[in-house]
C-alpha cells in the first residue's frame, strides 16, 4: 500500500479525485466501507471486474460476489 496524498478534506467531509479511483482500477460505482479507524472504497462488484476469467463453473455470479464479501469480511 502507498500513502496518498490526492485527497481534499473539507467542512462537509472527504474528497478523492476519480484519478485516484482510476489509478486503484475502481470503476464509477463504489461501495465504502468503514471499521475501527479504516476507511475501504472498494467497486460496487468485484465480480464485474472478473467476470469471464472463470469458464465452465457452477458457480454463479452470486456464488461469486459471496465469497468474496466472505473472504472480506463483509
Amino acid at each position: 500500500m502507498e500513502v496518498i496524498k490526492d485527497y481534499q478534506m473539507k467542512k462537509d467531509g472527504l474528497i478523492i479525485s476519480r484519478n485516484l479511483l482510476q489509478r486503484a482500477g475502481i470503476g464509477e460505482e463504489v461501495d465504502v466501507l468503514t471499521k475501527d479507524h479504516t476507511i475501504v472504497i472498494k467497486p460496487k462488484s468485484m465480480t464485474d471486474r472478473v467476470r469471464g476469467i472463470v469458464k465452465k463453473t457452477r458457480f454463479t455470479v452470486e456464488n461469486l460476489d459471496e465469497l468474496y464479501h466472505a473472504s472480506k469480511g463483509v
